[in-house]
């Protein structure tokens, strides 16, 4: 990083102002700032982006987001929908977008409502997911409309709505699921979109079909038939360049449980769960923790087993990494849908509930501590775990051109 500060002319006369210069962070060099500035809290460091032109493309600067994205700062980006008496105003009404930084001390004193006044979208959408701190955004008044958008900068791209006629001739569209996914190879955020059809003419037959759409692209693309997901909105999760779901085995009876989606060459490859795994797919979770795909049934009756894969598509390195007594979890939780989210630096594993509830479970000690979240908040929200990011994605979208150019010259 060069600095083109920190070289302040002193005064030949007035001690004081020489002695305001040292102690003031504008007579720092670049580099020391940013440093100082790595040192804070999350919701610190967003605040520090207002406060003057100097940091905010000091936060933004490729340096500090190198290393920002390694050190990896875990939160959880919550929607929470606007209170409104009637559904007409709701549908008008904002969203509130709240930030929780997981990792410095209480989180009660680290949640940090987002700035709508900015480009962020905010009112009829819904969460699909979060990739390298980047959160995928549905236009719940369309079909095909999306957003890629980076919470903190408040920077957004939208997909291109796609005006070709779905409906044909003896076919119902039955339902569609999305998911969202990307790729270190070629840089691309991609959206997924399967639609699970019943064809009648000329024949019977019930298919399912994807199409595709990059960011920074303008337009959808079929991928032909497609194994549908279980039964979720928004199903996926990326790994590797792949998107990954657990198949809707009432359709696929026989096939492998996992089915991943490489997200440049567009092929699809089974993967076996582990040895011995129930099959039944109503309460099963598909995930990443530590940059392993994890699966877990949080319906079985004595214990909440998290299965971890070890080495990315071998069938043998499934370890069960993580074993929860059903009795030992607190009561309300007992008979509630599970999920882990993620896992803290010092190895204590975060579970949400289909109640919005939030613990943390100590592996050690085999203990719960729940995570209180302010009133504002509201029980009723979605919830995505992400890692901050300050990266322009102007300059993310500007990098993928170039390397799509760079690969069309290939």
């Amino acid at each position: 990083m060069k600095s083109h500060r920190g070289r302040r002319s002193r005064a030949k006369n007035g001690g004081n102002q020489v002695q305001d210069a040292e102690w003031s962070m504008s007579a720092l060099p670049d580099d020391i700032t940013a440093d100082i500035l790595l040192q804070l809290p999350l919701k610190s460091k967003i605040q520090c982006r207002c406060v003057c032109r100097t940091w905010r493309n000091l936060l933004s600067d490729s340096y500090f987001s190198e290393v920002q994205r390694e050190r990896a700062q875990s939160m959880l980006v919550l929607r929470s929908p606007p209170s409104c008496v009637s559904r007409k105003a709701a549908a008008l009404a904002p969203n509130d977008f709240y930030v929780v930084d997981l990792e410095s001390g209480s989180v009660r004193n680290n949640v940090m409502k987002l700035n709508t006044k900015n480009n962020l979208p905010t009112c009829h959408v819904e969460l699909v997911g979060s990739c390298n701190g980047l959160l995928c955004l549905f236009d719940k008044n369309s079909k095909k409309v999306f957003y890629l958008c980076n919470p903190v900068t408040g920077e957004h791209v939208r997909t291109p709505a796609n005006c070709k006629k779905e409906k044909q001739r003896g076919q119902t569209i039955l339902d569609a699921v999305l998911g969202f996914g990307f790729s270190p190879k070629s840089n691309h955020y991609m959206v997924l979109r399967i639609t699970r059809k019943k064809q009648t003419y000329p024949i019977s037959i019930l298919r399912s079909e994807g199409e595709i759409c990059i960011f920074g692209d303008n337009e959808w693309k079929s991928i032909g038939e497609i194994p549908f997901p279980d039964c979720k909105k928004f199903f996926g999760v990326s790994l590797n360049g792949a998107l990954h779901w657990i198949l809707n085995l009432d359709d696929y009876e026989d096939a492998d449980l996992i089915c991943a989606l490489d997200i440049d060459s567009k092929k699809i490859r089974p993967m076996s769960p582990p040895n011995g795994f129930r099959r039944d797919t109503t309460e099963m979770t598909l995930g990443v923790l530590r940059d392993c795909l994890f699966i877990c049934d949080s319906m079985t009756l004595y214990n909440l087993d998290i299965w971890v894969m070890k080495e990315y598509g071998v069938k043998d390195s499934w370890t069960k990494e993580i074993v929860i007594a059903k009795t030992s979890l607190p009561s309300n939780l007992q008979n509630s849908f599970l999920q882990p989210i993620m896992v803290s630096k010092d190895g204590e594993v975060l579970i949400s509930s289909d109640s919005n509830v939030f613990v943390w479970y100590d592996p050690g000690s085999k203990s719960f501590t729940k995570v209180t979240l302010p009133s504002r908040v509201g029980s009723e929200f979605e919830a995505v775990c992400s890692v901050a990011s300050f990266d322009s994605l102007s300059a993310i979208m500007k990098k993928e051109c170039r390397r799509d150019q760079c690969s069309t010259a290939r």
